[in-house]
């Protein structure tokens, strides 16, 4: 294995994902109880081992899956940001032709002191300015940022239905949340609900109620980018901001 090809794998830390050093795994884990990560050779040995292993409350996703070492950042060239740039603009827009002319809505979840007992979580769905279908509110159960983005969505599909939509595009920037809903929730059912590993799902409850939603209506899952200036995104994340102001614990 050569020094670049390395994957570090974090299932469980400050922020999910896949790390390309060392330094950058570490700071993810450092001070996070019980940690979950690996090292790997190959991209989908990682990426398969934070879906086995992602049903650990507490951690948050990072976007995008795979980090970029700041050696390489600094090697980037002005034609390359351009395109990354024009590519951050533009992501939003590409989708499934069926879904063209669909409605699109915004979800996102929040977490305060995520991935500790003092953590408060919310969620929100934004459907566009001065919208009535526009709501917030607290998490219920686990205070998680997963589970603000999973929660999210539900109310986003059931307003839908209450709307009578026969379809709808469901952007978020959680593309951890994108992956289990048009992939690896499949494989989870065929298990009763568990990984690879045999470990419960976290947060199969909210699954199962947007995997029943989504059988009245056709629902599109589209990932875009955080924090990248997408009103609707900036729009969804301010709401669920104000609904993790709502939460209460409940002992």
């Amino acid at each position: 294995m050569g020094k670049n090809d390395q994957y570090y794998a974090v299932a469980r830390g400050k922020q999910v994902g896949i790390y390309r050093t060392w330094n950058e795994c570490k700071t993810q884990i450092d001070g996070f109880q019980n940690a979950r990560f690996k090292k790997f050779a190959t991209e989908a040995e990682a990426r398969k081992f934070v879906a086995d292993n992602m049903s650990v409350p507490g951690s948050k996703p990072v976007t995008p899956a795979v980090s970029t070492s700041s050696a390489t950042r600094k090697r980037t060239h002005e034609g390359t940001k351009f395109t990354e740039a024009k590519k951050m603009k533009t992501e939003e827009e590409v989708i499934d032709p069926e879904f063209a002319n669909a409605p699109v809505v915004y979800t996102d979840g929040a977490c305060s002191s995520n991935g500790t007992k003092n953590a408060k979580a919310g969620w929100g769905v934004y459907w566009g300015d001065d919208s009535e279908d526009n709501e917030f509110g607290p998490v219920y159960g686990a205070p998680t940022n997963n589970r603000g983005e999973l929660i999210a969505v539900q109310k986003a599909i059931e307003k839908a239905i209450e709307k009578r939509l026969p379809k709808v595009v469901i952007k978020t920037d959680s593309n951890l949340l994108v992956q289990s809903m048009n992939i690896w929730i499949h494989g989870w059912k065929r298990k009763g609900w568990k990984t690879s590993t045999g470990s419960e799902v976290l947060n199969q409850d909210v699954l199962m109620k947007i995997d029943n939603l989504r059988q009245k209506l056709k629902v599109k899952f589209l990932h875009v980018r955080g924090h990248a200036g997408i009103d609707g995104n900036e729009k969804a994340d301010e709401l669920a901001r104000k609904g993790a102001q709502m939460f209460i614990k409940r002992s």
